[in-house]
């Protein structure tokens, strides 16, 4: 107030500008939050068109990753294990697995990648759906 009667400015014009100037302001934020948000839209398509889902059925033959806690590094060892056959899938990405001896166990689906070799002398290549 002090301010606008030593430049002797109308306290109505002033306010008006004001408003005014806010107004602007949040016009201004708004357009820099759209366009921000356009933008991080078509960077996180670059990453995620690489993504494929992985989808299990039973029968299929998995390998599993081994997570555990080794002695020795064993640079050029496989860290993954297996064959494992899928015995049952479960609600949000949990898989019912049977090794070898038929003792079944579950898994997180995120551990998992289709087994692609060998059984028994027996080529087994499974099919993988791209979409």
């Amino acid at each position: 107030m002090w301010a606008l009667k030593k430049l002797n400015l109308e306290w109505d014009v002033a306010a008006n500008l004001r408003v005014a100037q806010l107004n602007e302001l949040d016009e201004f934020w708004y357009h820099a939050y759209t366009s921000s948000s356009l933008y991080k839209e078509k960077m996180k398509y670059l990453p995620d068109k690489y993504i494929w889902n992985k989808e299990f059925k039973e029968g299929d033959l998995l390998l599993l990753f081994n997570s555990g806690l080794r002695m020795f590094s064993g640079k050029l060892k496989s860290k993954w294990i297996g064959p494992f056959e899928v015995v049952g899938v479960k609600p949000f990405g949990a898989l019912d697995l049977k090794n070898k001896n038929y003792e079944v166990f579950r898994v997180n689906g995120h551990r998992l990648k289709h087994y692609l070799g060998k059984v028994d002398d027996v080529h087994v290549v499974a099919v993988l759906h791209f979409n």
